[in-house]
């Protein structure tokens, strides 16, 4: 099966700035129609279509929670253990009660930190390591939210000039943000870039151009849906992405 969220407009309603959207659920190869479930209106004006997750009873619904450090996240930040030194917080990604965060560390004011927020303990957890020598790191929360993956990338020269590109180079982290494994794929090195990890401990790359690589990781994880800004695929980097088990 596949499940795709469509909207039978092309254009948002320019009164409400929002557009219907449907749950289509596909047989394939054969892409055959098997069902349609109306997920109600939504604002797009960044063309953004819903994400859906699963609920307690089962079914399939729109995920209604931005990927956005509210001022109820902010607020729990200071009541965390170190929560005073996190200053500029960026939120990565979401998954389950665990939010990906990109900040600065007051005592290293011009340093790049990353760490997970684990809402339900209320602690901090910083990823070990990272971004080191990385200038912008890739960093892919798994589903569940107990793990992260680091995409190595570093500059390098090509037609005389210096570029950014992946090194192959792979780095799990666990939920208390040290590296758990350690891996080189050489098929995922130069422009490549990681789509998602699924709940089996496969990772999805991409080369921008409709080619895919999968890379097996030897461990599973959950199945809590991960919510970040590139969900809307507005840079191109998740085209046509199907997952199937087998």
């Amino acid at each position: 099966m596949a499940l795709i969220v469509a909207s039978a407009q092309l254009q948002r309603d320019d009164t409400s700035g929002r557009m219907p959207y449907s749950l289509l659920k596909f047989s394939v190869p054969a892409w055959t129609l098997q069902s349609r479930q109306d997920l109600g209106s939504f604002d797009v004006l960044n063309g953004t279509p819903p994400s859906i997750t699963r609920g307690s009873d089962g079914r399939l619904k729109p995920q209604l929670a931005e990927i956005d450090l509210t001022s109820e996240l902010r607020a729990e930040l200071s009541r965390y253990a170190g929560g005073a030194t996190v200053t500029f917080a960026t939120p990565l990604a979401t998954s389950a009660n665990t939010a990906l965060i990109g900040y600065t560390a007051s005592q290293n004011a011009h340093g790049a930190a990353y760490a997970l927020l684990h809402r339900t303990q209320r602690s901090i957890v910083r990823i070990e390591g990272v971004p080191g020598s990385d200038p912008e790191p890739a960093l892919t929360l798994a589903p569940g939210g107990q793990f992260v993956l680091h995409s190595v990338r570093a500059f390098s020269s090509k037609q005389g000039s210096r570029q950014l590109a992946a090194t192959g180079e792979l780095r799990l982290y666990g939920a208390d943000g040290k590296l758990v494994s350690q891996q080189t794929d050489e098929r995922v090195a130069g422009d490549w870039y990681p789509i998602a990890l699924t709940p089996q401990g496969v990772a999805v790359y991409t080369d921008r151009r409709g080619t895919y690589n999968f890379v097996t990781l030897g461990r599973m994880f959950g199945v809590e849906p991960v919510q970040d800004p590139n969900t809307d695929d507005l840079g191109g980097t998740r085209p046509g992405v199907i997952y199937a088990g087998g």
